[in-house]
């Protein structure tokens, strides 16, 4: 029961967000970030009191492309600001919809699968298989929505912590990869390259760390199979 008021106080404050502020979704929408960055320059960090519950908005429910608002922070507040914001709204949008669909039930999420059975199969198997490894990669990677990554996770067996620092690790990628691809809109002087080395450097210990943990659990398999 205290379930059930939670999820519903949660959903009528997330509707009257969206409806609110529909003029600005649909700004988004049209990828027409010029209303927000002159609300910058009046509101301050006050606008982030719109950005990041949009970003949470928007891993539950894809309305826009999320590249605007992570570009919209570094244009703002420059890089270090910019990718602190970013990952508050996105990491905060990510735990919430894992929350909503462990916690709203299997009928529920039963609905939401006929919708998208391919893509959430798909997805389902993967996290099963390959664990926070899967996580870090479709994250890392945004071709893939961001509420059928979280949902497909609470339909799993995982559990809240290991999805947590998959889900960070990810979004510091995502928010890193796509920074980069817009970074012709903030990014100043010689600051490109060592911006770039540091998500390569990045990168490659993360695949690194992931890839010798995963070898290390199929190696017994293997030897089992071989034996």
């Amino acid at each position: 029961m205290k379930n059930l008021v939670s999820i519903s106080i949660m959903l009528i404050v997330l509707l009257l967000f969206v409806f609110f502020n529909w003029d600005w979704i649909m700004q988004l929408r049209s990828q027409d970030v010029t209303e927000f960055t002159e609300n910058v320059e009046e509101l301050g960090y006050g606008v982030l009191l719109i950005t990041i519950p949009l970003m949470m908005i928007q891993n539950i429910i894809t309305l826009f492309p999320i590249l605007l608002l992570i570009m919209l922070h570094f244009m703002s507040f420059g890089m270090i600001q910019g990718f602190l914001f970013s990952f508050i709204g996105t990491t905060l949008g990510t735990i919430l919809c894992f929350w909503l669909a462990r916690s709203m039930g299997e009928k529920w999420v039963n609905r939401f699968w006929a919708k998208k059975e391919k893509k959430f199969s798909k997805i389902l198997h993967l996290i099963s298989s390959y664990g926070v490894l899967m996580i870090v990669l479709l994250r890392s990677i945004p071709i893939m929505p961001s509420n059928l990554i979280s949902i497909s996770a609470a339909v799993s067996p995982m559990e809240m912590k290991p999805y947590l620092i998959s889900t960070v690790v990810g979004n510091i990628s995502m928010i890193w990869l796509l920074s980069l691809l817009s970074s012709f809109l903030w990014i100043e002087g010689n600051l490109y390259t060592s911006y770039l080395i540091g998500y390569l450097l990045f990168s490659v210990t993360i695949v690194g760390f992931y890839g010798i943990r995963f070898y290390r659990r199929l190696k017994p398999q293997v030897n089992d199979h071989s034996s």
